[in-house]
């Protein structure tokens, strides 16, 4: 019996080959011309470009080139990561992208060994500033020029720049000026002095950087990772007007979910009076991420204000450079912040090398966490095939110690790796 035998690749929908073929980088996608007659010229309507490559610039840039000249329909997406900046070529071409609708930009300047650094230049005479439907611009590594016209992206929901100069606005301005801003990530950028994030609609921040001082206008923001620098070296930040940096900065993150912070930045928010607890407290933060070389004893209180303004606290993980002085503080609280850690179920303690106080920390959480369900102590030391044996010691050390203390947690489980 003969059974007809469909080709069901040659006759997908229309619309379901555009889905496979958004999926892959456009060299992939060129090739499945060669499947049959009906997937041809398929790939020359798709709207999402997507050129990863390893090519040399000129490949590169003619391979764009003729993609750009044969593409019939809207351009949603233009993706390039490459190690070429390109930065004629991509000026030409956004002025193709510009008439066609772009609404997501994403350029990516890779670093190669060999090769020397280049930067994505982006000057004010740019189409890049008419491409008003913008809703998604990520770009690494780049110099941009804004033009005193500009207005702002007023569809913008995600801005992402890493590693970026910007001229001809600042910062705080730029952010402003996408009112429906609502992913925001900065990293490594110039010396700043006050930056003030307004953005009403932003959920989710992580900002790594230099500044002299920062603010936030953000009542929805349920994620923040911010990593700030200090000026010049200089940890003798000023504190404006003797307030609270704790209670002035972060105060107003009232809906705030998931918190990173680091030990410059919790340095600076020592800065002023240190408040007990947050006039307004943060109900709604279920996980706070503490990273901490050195700490002064007025950081190590600005975290016991966060605890304690943290009631529905879930996870908590300190990576710790020196766990000293925050189980000196572990010490002094002792019986007295019984309280403390009431919704606490997991716990992650980081360490660059074992040492004494890090029972001290864990012996705390132990004895105040009455639902904790995992202690995990990890150590990140990198370690020479000779000191294996004397890290497995150290490991089996402090879990016999942790063992034999009581736990208020009758589930919590102790794990070192």
């Amino acid at each position: 019996m003969n059974i007809l035998k469909q080709d069901y690749i040659t006759n997908l929908p229309m619309n379901i080959k555009e889905e496979v073929l958004m999926k892959l980088p456009i060299k992939e996608a060129v090739r499945t011309s060669l499947l049959s007659t009906k997937w041809k010229y398929a790939w020359m309507s798709v709207p999402n470009l997507v050129f990863i490559e390893d090519y040399a610039e000129s490949t590169l840039i003619r391979l764009v080139d003729e993609v750009l000249s044969v593409h019939r329909g809207p351009i949603l997406q233009f993706k390039l990561v490459s190690r070429h900046a390109c930065n004629e070529a991509i000026d030409r071409w956004m002025l193709i992208l510009s008439k066609n609708g772009i609404n997501n930009f994403h350029i990516q300047i890779q670093y190669s060994i060999g090769y020397p650094v280049e930067n994505y230049m982006i000057p004010s005479s740019s189409s890049f500033f008419s491409c008003l439907a913008l809703e998604h611009v990520h770009i690494f590594l780049s110099t941009i020029h804004v033009p005193p016209s500009f207005l702002g992206f007023k569809f913008l929901r995600t801005l992402r720049l890493l590693q970026f100069n910007l001229t001809g606005i600042d910062v705080s301005k730029l952010i402003s000026s996408c009112p429906l801003l609502e992913i925001l990530e900065l990293y490594c950028f110039d010396n700043y002095g006050h930056l003030v994030i307004r953005a009403p609609n932003l959920k989710w921040l992580s900002i790594e950087g230099d500044v002299v001082d920062i603010s936030f206008e953000t009542p929805k923001l349920h994620y923040a990772k911010i990593y700030l620098g200090v000026v010049n070296g200089s940890a003798n930040l000023p504190s404006k007007n003797c307030r609270s940096n704790i209670s002035r900065i972060l105060g107003s993150l009232s809906v705030i979910e998931e918190l990173h912070l680091y030990s410059l930045f919790i340095t600076y928010l020592a800065k002023g009076p240190i408040l007990e607890v947050l006039p307004i407290p943060f109900y709604r933060l279920t996980e706070l991420y503490i990273n901490f070389h050195e700490i002064c004893k007025e950081g190590v209180a600005v975290l016991f204000c966060l605890f304690r303004s943290a009631p529905n606290l879930k996870v908590l993980s300190l990576e710790l450079f020196d766990p000293s002085s925050l189980a000196l503080r572990f010490w002094e609280a002792k019986g007295i912040e019984s309280n403390l850690f009431n919704c606490l179920e997991i716990v992650n303690i980081i360490l660059v090398e074992y040492c004494e106080s890090t029972v001290e920390v864990a012996k705390f959480v132990l004895s105040t966490a009455p639902v904790l369900k995992k202690l995990v102590i990890r150590e990140i030391k990198v370690i020479d095939d000779d000191d294996d044996d004397d890290n497995i010691m150290d490991g089996i050390t402090l879990l016999n110690k942790l063992a034999s203390f009581p736990k208020l947690s009758k589930m919590a489980k102790i794990v070192f790796f």
